[in-house]
């Protein structure tokens, strides 16, 4: 599965702006502990480092989740339902973000009640630590924020039907987030121009090529099994 954590990591850079945009605000809080160039990119390394930690566990359950899904479906043989249904999530969410950036009236999934409230809560609890502690925490926290892109990928890791390979999925994902939340930490979020209004279709984009990669790598999945399993007789 590692085209697909290639293609996650390539999606996250397209649609890394996103990120700046939802995450920015805490990569640039946890930058600000210090004013010097060497302490904001260690406060940086650790918010990032927190992020990854948080987004590999997130991938890993995933993983297993989507595991767990294979191995309970009676279609193990003919594809993978884990890769199927993330792979058509993933689609759905890019088409709807196209047609709404088109004028279409798309439904909107309203986040849990409570969720910015939880955030509020845990961001608190960690305000209080050593600073490169603190960015590290709160690069954890991210994940709870109700953030439906980074959330398109957790079912892309569960798609893989495994631990490792879902953990593979985030880590890529993790990957091409870093260059666009550090350029916003650092404060040179000005250097990305005009390029920030390609960034909404760029992501719809991205979401529908890495679902359509699901979607045909767990069609195609049953296939070779099937057909190593045939009767002898019935080869040609």
């Amino acid at each position: 599965m590692i085209p697909l954590a290639i293609s996650a990591l390539v999606a996250a850079l397209l649609g890394s702006g996103h990120c700046a945009a939802m995450c920015g605000a805490f990569a640039c809080a946890s930058a600000d502990v210090a004013t010097d160039l060497p302490g904001r990119l260690r406060a940086a390394a650790a918010y990032h480092g927190g992020r990854l930690g948080a987004y590999l566990a997130l991938g890993l359950l995933a993983g297993a989740i989507g595991a767990g899904v294979d191995a309970a479906a009676s279609l193990r043989m003919a594809m993978r339902p884990a890769a199927v249904l993330g792979g058509a999530m993933l689609v759905v969410w890019g088409l709807g973000r196209l047609a709404g950036l088109a004028g279409v009236r798309v439904p909107r999934i309203a986040p849990p009640r409570g969720a910015y409230r939880l955030m509020s809560r845990a961001l608190r609890r960690v305000a209080g630590r050593a600073p490169l502690v603190r960015a590290a925490l709160v690069g954890a926290l991210a994940l709870l924020l109700p953030c439906g892109w980074l959330y398109a990928f957790v079912a892309s890791a569960a798609s893989t039907g495994s631990v490792r390979d879902g953990a593979a999925v985030m880590a890529g994902f993790w990957i091409g987030t870093v260059p666009a939340l550090t350029v916003v930490s650092l404060g040179l979020h000005r250097a990305l121009g005009p390029a920030r209004r390609l960034v909404p279709v760029a992501t719809a984009v991205a979401l529908i090529l890495v679902g359509s990669m699901t979607l045909v790598h767990g069609m195609r999945a049953g296939a070779a099994p099937m057909h190593q399993h045939a009767p002898a007789d019935a080869r040609p």
